[in-house]
């Protein structure tokens, strides 16, 4: 809990759906004039107060849109970088929305774990609880706080969300800190909110200085240093040796199983720069390619830390590495190719469209942890070339 002049310390975050974790896809404008309400009123208070003939056929014009919204549904920029980056710091997250319970399957299934997102606990709907007043009330954040063991109000609970009436007011009415996200808001048509961001994944920058994060990342950790590991299993020291022949005459279990820190033999070759034998174990049908080894970090990442970006270059192309899978530490192979200033790296990296808003510990994307002004402009204009052709 905070106390005086300290920061609050983040315990869970709670956010909004449409038009936050998701893009807008719901024409509403259309959808109100159908259901014959004004602009200025809640739809869904509106058809509660409706005779129940007319209550059913607005029902089922605003079930027909939001079915037409689930089938386009898709998540906002930022959206599973930032919910991955408070997964990674423990930090719990809820939803609550005044869309229906299928839709908000729809996109936990279909979208957010597939992306690698944890699961939200709760995820509230307007349909999921029966009885619950709906947003700005905040009764639906009353029964998270309760969930999660915090005593509102309490600044270390955060909503986040599109909307100044809704999301901001929500959150303000229960006493926590707000976020609002939205291009379309000045600073002081924001609702009151504590903080503003044009982009989710600009959001964690903003909460590791504002906030006390706890657990082993956090901003009070310190992160250990550990010895570097010496390779001496017999396949470790053919793979950096680069002798191949020795390397195919072992079986796959041989080539696949970790050394006592960790590493396959594919890691310590990639982590050597020894392209033949990265080669040569990616010719083997049914190696693990994006294998954790030491400290969490794959071949990728160990190979983008060294500098070797032709091995960066053989494992994305031959064997289709993932290229966004961070160490325990959370630093991303773009991370390290930025930071220790390795410009053919980065190139090879972003021909490969690895993510350029990836999240390190401290809520940094690669660009802003580099000190190589080139290195940087190389990303953010990767970063605005593949925004473009998406939107």
């Amino acid at each position: 809990m905070a106390t005086e002049n300290s920061q609050p310390t983040l315990r869970g975050v709670v956010f909004d759906m449409d038009g936050t974790l998701t893009i807008p896809n719901i024409d509403f404008a259309d959808m109100y004039r159908r259901c014959g309400v004004p602009k200025n009123e809640d739809i869904l208070a509106a058809v509660l107060s409706m005779p129940r003939d007319e209550a059913k056929k607005a029902n089922a014009i605003i079930e027909e849109f939001e079915e037409d919204g689930r089938q386009t549904l898709r998540l906002s920029r930022g959206a599973l970088e930032l919910g991955k980056w408070l997964n990674g710091h423990g930090i719990p997250i809820s939803l609550v929305t005044r869309n229906t319970a299928k839709t908000v399957d729809e996109m936990v299934k279909n979208h957010w774990l597939p992306g690698g997102g944890d699961a939200f606990s709760p995820a509230i709907s307007r349909d999921s609880i029966e009885n619950l007043p709906a947003k700005p009330d905040p009764a639906a954040l009353s029964l998270i706080a309760r969930k999660w063991d915090i005593s509102l109000p309490s600044k270390d609970l955060i909503m986040v969300g599109d909307s100044p009436a809704h999301d901001v007011e929500f959150g303000r009415r229960a006493g926590i800190s707000t976020v609002l996200y939205s291009s379309r808001h000045e600073n002081d048509d924001a609702g009151g909110a504590d903080y503003c961001v044009d982009e989710l994944f600009k959001l964690p920058r903003i909460l590791w200085n504002n906030f006390d994060i706890g657990g082993d990342l956090g901003t009070g950790a310190s992160l250990k240093k550990y010895p570097r590991p010496i390779p001496k299993s017999a396949a470790s020291v053919a793979a950096v040796s680069g002798h191949v022949e020795s390397l195919l005459s072992m079986s796959l279990p041989e080539l696949q199983e970790a050394d006592e820190y960790g590493n396959t033999p594919l890691i310590w070759a990639a982590d050597a720069g020894r392209q033949n034998s990265v080669e040569a174990l990616l010719s083997v049908n049914g190696l693990n390619v994006d294998a954790k080894g030491y400290l969490g970090a794959t071949a990728v990442c160990r190979a983008s830390r060294q500098g070797h970006a032709d091995v960066v270059r053989i494992l994305a192309m031959a064997g289709n590495a993932n290229l966004d899978i961070p160490n325990a530490k959370m630093q991303y192979p773009l991370h390290f190719a930025a930071f220790k200033k390795k410009m053919d790296v980065v190139k090879v990296l972003l021909e490969h469209d690895a993510n350029t808003i990836v999240l390190d510990r401290k809520g940094r994307t690669p660009d802003e942890d580099t000190s190589d002004e080139t290195i940087r402009e190389e990303i953010l204009r990767k970063r605005e070339a593949y925004f473009s052709s998406k939107d």
